[in-house]
């Protein structure tokens, strides 16, 4: 069998389980997803302390960010994709909402990426008018070069 031309792939990803000793964390506009399992990688790193995956390599990515959200009457919640933890640099296309009642939101995206750049969920805005916050119980973020 040839190999001569085939690419190493370059994946990695990051998830919030909901395991019998999980927690239910509040949101919290302005900060991050937060992970606790790294999954399988390579050519990336997948950082829990950070809550961010950074990648090896340049070239356009597919990327699917979920998250399990818990809602009470009229709160809302808005995420995206971002590569800066303070929320300033969004991938294109990357906001994805969850509104209404608990649901289970996401979006899958294709972006081009640095080598060196790391990317994580980002809670871009919440709505709760009764003062308790949205909550979360599972997420996950992945990465997968498509082309470089």
């Amino acid at each position: 069998m040839r190999t001569k031309n085939v690419k190493p792939f370059t994946y990695g990803s990051l998830y919030k389980e909901d395991l019998p000793d999980g927690k239910i964390i509040p949101l919290t506009a302005g900060n991050l997803i937060d992970f606790t399992i790294a999954g399988p990688y390579q050519n990336t790193r997948p950082d829990i302390a950070a809550n961010s995956i950074t990648v090896h390599k340049s070239g356009v990515y597919q990327i699917t960010a979920d998250v399990s959200v818990i809602l009470e009457d009229e709160q809302s919640v808005m995420f995206n994709i971002n590569r800066r933890h303070d929320g300033s640099d969004p991938l294109i296309g990357s906001t994805f909402d969850a509104n209404g009642i608990s649901t289970i939101t996401g979006i899958n995206v294709q972006a081009y990426l640095y080598a060196g750049e790391a990317i994580g969920i980002f809670i871009a805005d919440l709505y709760a008018p009764r003062g308790r916050l949205p909550r979360y119980n599972r997420a996950g973020l992945t990465v997968y070069l498509l082309e470089y």
